[in-house]
């Protein structure tokens, strides 16, 4: 019998994290132990967790400083101790036959990871089977995009590896404080000679709430995308720098970019539309992306396959 440790990363959403642990608590089967790794809650969250722990109902894993994603998730799975770890987001709720769905996978002694669906919260699919190209791209099976050829990912509010192989891959890469972290432990786990398999019925639903660090909207929208392109250009020089040169990727981020951001709609009228920020702004965070590129192919150069 395949044992399964769960783990959830948190931070001040009391709320969502009610309804996540819910979810994974009415599974069946039920996981061998819960861990929770929380960072540091100010909401009342820690003291919620606490009583938990009193309990024996789950295991808690205090963070004192945020760190980002990357090292929460590695401190979760250097306590756990079961077969298969699983990953789900705070504010994700499992769907009834998740854990059984991700445990029939491993049936297969090749299959080094198990994803499913995300659908969001009024249950429409937003992502389902994934793959990414070597200049960091992902693709959607479900919105009809070839996936042959791509290396197969897993999203990160719904994701499970074993867990030896993945300690053994190194874990997850701390450089990725937010995005690309799952893309990077996925491709290091196919690296060792495992397959990532996608069950339809593994499958949560999920909403991307607002944390805290996201109230000054300005600043995060700048910071997220320096970190587009700072952790995109990393992971495609860690992993595929023999194939990406530095020009050919370059010119692959910017076809993409006029492609799909500036010649359908134009990315200032869409931008001003959709996120409803100046165009000033936009200009700014698109230098901010190119300056994030430029910095992620550099770090990456001693950090090819690791």
């Amino acid at each position: 019998m395949t044992s399964v440790s769960i783990i959830v990363c948190t931070y001040n959403r009391i709320q969502w994290l009610t309804k996540c642990l819910r979810s994974i608590e009415s599974q069946t089967p039920r996981p061998d132990e819960i861990i929770v790794v929380d960072g540091p809650s100010t909401d009342g969250t820690r003291d919620m967790l606490e009583l938990l722990a009193t309990k024996g109902e789950l295991k808690l894993i205090r963070q004192e400083t945020l760190g980002g994603i990357s090292s929460a998730r590695n401190l979760g799975l250097a306590e756990a101790t079961s077969d298969v770890v699983c990953f789900i987001d705070d504010d994700a709720v499992a769907q009834p036959g998740w854990l059984q769905s991700i445990i029939d996978e491993y049936d297969d002694d090749m299959v080094g990871g198990v994803g499913g669906p995300v659908f969001d919260m009024n249950g429409n699919l937003s992502m389902g089977k994934n793959a990414v190209a070597p200049d960091g791209r992902w693709f959607d099976e479900s919105r009809e995009e070839c996936l042959d050829g791509l290396y197969p990912v897993m999203v990160g509010c719904n994701m499970s590896f074993r867990r030896q192989i993945l300690i053994d891959a190194g874990g997850f890469d701390p450089y990725f404080k937010f995005h690309q972290d799952e893309t990077d432990a996925c491709l290091k786990v196919v690296r060792s000679g495992y397959t990532i398999a996608y069950s339809d019925t593994a499958a949560v639903r999920h909403e991307w709430c607002e944390g805290s660090y996201r109230k000054d909207r300005v600043r995060w929208y700048l910071k997220l995308r320096y970190l587009w392109g700072r952790n995109n250009s990393y992971l495609v020089r860690k992993h595929f720098s023999e194939e990406m040169r530095f020009k050919h990727y370059v010119n692959c981020r910017m076809s993409n970019f006029i492609n799909k951001r500036v010649a359908p709609k134009g990315i200032l009228e869409k931008e001003e539309t959709e996120g409803k920020l100046p165009i000033y702004i936009v200009v700014v965070g698109t230098m901010f992306e190119a300056v994030g590129l430029l910095k992620g192919w550099k770090d990456g150069a001693s950090r090819k396959h690791l």
